[in-house]
């Protein structure tokens, strides 16, 4: 098979969290290859649940540093008594529990790319340390005398304002326009208008995929309540979403908004719950007539102006079709459950 250039590679073929067809994703993506190519600094923006580790990765992919190693810290995870351990190693016998000589993260970025999430969390401390390292370009192990050249392409990602912690000395100014050479800003889930039912059909079916079942159909009824649903959480809440509706509430066929996560409750439940009232309604009225013409379809269907054909979907649906006789009585087969509803 022949190799792909990276500029080939798409999107989703990194990720499908990636796809997207809205024109502010497609300026993110459009921009990634150039931006990897250039080897600079990147500083990616965005709320909770974007996909700016995604992103990332994709830089990182597109990049001369794909071969080597792609290294993700979390700079809000880690006490300041174990930083310069964490970011540049140590040597066995540094400190207590030290049993042996451990590469940092610096290391083992060597040459591929470190990436440093919810930069804007980290601690005075760290960002002095971050700082030095990428105006030195070089590292030493706690507990070692060896300096050690590294060569580490940094993309780091925020949630925060930067410039606004900048202006209130919450982050240091200096190591800011350092990560700050390219600037990657990607839109909220909500304004990405139809990728969010073309992100949620990818998610159901790697959902389906793995209980090893056909994706099911998302309902236009959901489908509205998807587009018009705010995404606190974004796209990591829609694919968490996608895969509670198939692998927990047990969609099957289609997905309605009934087997959605409480996460988008608080919009769908007044819609959930008239929808429950109203099937509860239709079943007890249709069991009345049904009982009032002696389980005559044909009679019932005429009373509560319906098509015969219309009647026995509607038994079918409720579970009363072996209640009614099935498709016998002079009634009609119970083939004619498949023809279009109509109304009379």
């Amino acid at each position: 098979m022949e190799r792909r250039h990276r500029d080939d590679v798409r999107p989703a073929e990194i990720a499908p969290e990636l796809i997207g067809d809205s024109p502010a994703w497609r300026e993110v993506c459009a921009a990634l290859p150039r931006i990897a190519q250039s080897d600079l600094p990147v500083l990616v923006l965005g709320e909770t649940g974007t996909g700016k580790e995604l992103v990332a990765r994709a830089v990182h992919a597109w990049s001369a540093r794909r071969a080597r190693s792609f290294v993700a810290h979390n700079c809000g995870a880690t006490p300041d008594t174990l930083i310069e351990s964490e970011l540049f190693g140590h040597a066995r016998g540094a400190f207590t529990g030290a049993v042996a000589d451990r590469a940092g993260l610096f290391e083992a970025a060597d040459q591929g790319t470190l990436f440093l999430d919810e930069i804007g969390d980290a601690s005075a401390l760290l960002q002095m340390k971050l700082l030095r390292a990428l105006q030195e370009g070089e590292a030493r192990r706690v507990g070692d005398t060896r300096v050690r050249r590294l060569d580490v392409r940094v993309v780091s990602a925020t949630h925060r304002g930067l410039e606004d912690a900048v202006a209130a000395s919450g982050f240091r100014a200096d190591l800011y326009y350092r990560l700050n050479a390219v600037r990657v800003r990607l839109p909220p889930l909500r304004e990405r208008g139809h990728d969010i039912l073309v992100l949620a059909r990818a998610f159901v079916a790697r959902a389906a995929a793995a209980c090893g079942i056909e994706p099911p159909a998302i309902a236009p009824a959901l489908a509205q309540r998807l587009l018009h649903y705010r995404w606190p959480g974004n796209v990591r809440e829609l694919a968490n979403g996608c895969a509670y509706a198939v692998r927990v509430a047990g969609a099957r066929g289609v997905i309605e908004p009934w087997h959605w996560p409480e996460m988008a409750a608080a919009e769908t439940s007044a819609a959930r719950g008239l929808h429950a009232e109203t099937r509860a309604l239709e079943e007890k009225r249709l069991r009345e007539m049904l009982e009032r013409t002696r389980w005559n379809k044909s009679r019932a269907a005429k009373a509560l102006g319906l098509s015969r054909q219309g009647l026995l979907k509607k038994l079918r649906r409720y579970g009363l079709l072996e209640l009614a006789g099935g498709g016998s009585g002079g009634d009609g087969a119970v083939a004619a459950l498949d023809a279009p509803e109509t109304r009379t």
